[in-house]
């Protein structure tokens, strides 16, 4: 009887240990299961918590800088002004690299719009485009705005303007007041011819236009017409010597940009003419100077390719940081004649195409 009783409290025993045993398993997790449900709640809580603040990375930035071409001193100042700019701020975003690709010659809107799909392919951060051809790069601009990639145009835009920004040149309003200075220098009358480029872009009709406004306010001037060099020099000194000889009493040509003013300005040294009939244009050189200083130019329209370029890049790190930037910015432009070719102003205005040159 007692091993039976015995038996019975053994058994009583165990059935209570295991009872015990199970509502402590159930009741409270082990010390490992709560701080894994503990870490797994905190990360999911951080991870639904938006950034107040867009910020540009900081393991580097790349901008790519397309130019119209890769000929002209004009769009290696403007590559200077980025270069710059990159230096000056790169450090807080670990570096910032540019790029420099574009077409040998002016007028290759598809080599533009070639470089631009690569550069958004390569996952460029932003791309500097000084369009060739307003119409036939939007598209690529459009492209690369939809794919993440800040675009700022410079010097000449797209139609319609859909990039990030437009940093550029009042291209009318410069010329305007360019004519008017060279219908004061003929005295308010005699003729005028221009050596253009081409009217694909817009600087190539607004130059032009607003040249025009300046000396048509005058009646004794007369306009003789216009022909498009479309930056090529050997073309400019043809025209150039054509004005010459069919119209021996021509008083200025105006030449809207770099290459015109080089083929027009042979033209004068191979015919001998020094100041009998006037040279002016937009943009400046070496050359350009030296012939300010003689007499054979009268007076050139400086922009900001420097600034262009610096502020090009400035807007890309704001737009980056998610901050608001104007839709179009004015650079400016300058007048730069022998007047007042020794002032403090006119060498900051040609350091912005030559950052090295020096007066003699």
């Amino acid at each position: 009887m007692k091993k039976i009783v015995a038996l019975l409290l053994a058994l009583v025993l165990v059935l209570s240990l295991a009872a015990c045993a199970s509502s402590t398993d159930s009741g409270t997790p082990s010390n490992d299961t709560a701080a894994d449900q503990s870490s797994s709640a905190d990360t999911t809580d951080t991870a639904a918590q938006p950034t107040e603040e867009t910020s540009a990375p900081k393991d580097g930035l790349t901008i790519q800088i397309v130019p119209m071409s890769t000929a002209s001193d004009y769009w290696n100042a403007l590559r200077s002004g980025a270069e710059a700019a990159a230096e000056e701020f790169g450090t807080e975003y670990g570096g910032i690299t540019i790029l420099y690709d574009g077409p040998a010659r002016n007028g290759d809107s598809q080599g533009q719009i070639d470089i631009m799909n690569n550069a958004v392919t390569a996952g460029v951060d932003g791309i500097l485009l000084a369009a060739t051809d307003p119409e036939a790069l939007h598209s690529a601009v459009v492209d690369a705005e939809e794919n993440g990639v800040y675009v700022c145009t410079v010097d000449s835009g797209v139609e319609p303007n859909d990039a990030s920004s437009f940093i550029c040149t009042d291209n009318v309003s410069g010329c305007k007041k360019l004519g008017e200075y060279m219908a004061e220098v003929i005295g308010y009358e005699g003729k005028y011819a221009i050596i253009g480029d081409n009217y694909a872009f817009a600087a190539g009709v607004d130059r032009p236009e607003g040249f025009n406004q300046g000396m048509q306010e005058y009646e004794n001037i007369e306009y003789l017409g216009i022909q498009l060099a479309d930056s090529d020099i050997p073309t400019a000194e043809s025209m150039a010597l054509n004005y010459l000889t069919a119209n021996p009493d021509i008083s200025v040509i105006f030449c809207s940009n770099d290459a015109a003013i080089t083929g027009a300005s042979n033209a004068f040294l191979q015919e001998g003419i020094c100041g009998e009939v006037k040279l002016c244009s937009v943009d400046v050189s070496e050359d350009i100077i030296s012939y300010i200083k003689t007499g054979m130019v009268t007076a050139t329209v400086l922009q900001s390719p420097y600034n262009m370029g610096y502020e090009g890049v400035k807007t890309i790190l704001a737009l980056l940081n998610g901050q608001s930037v104007e839709k179009q910015v004015d650079a400016g432009t300058y007048l730069l004649t022998k007047d007042n070719l020794d002032t403090d102003e006119a060498l900051a205005a040609i350091r912005q195409y030559l950052p090295n040159y020096q007066p003699e």
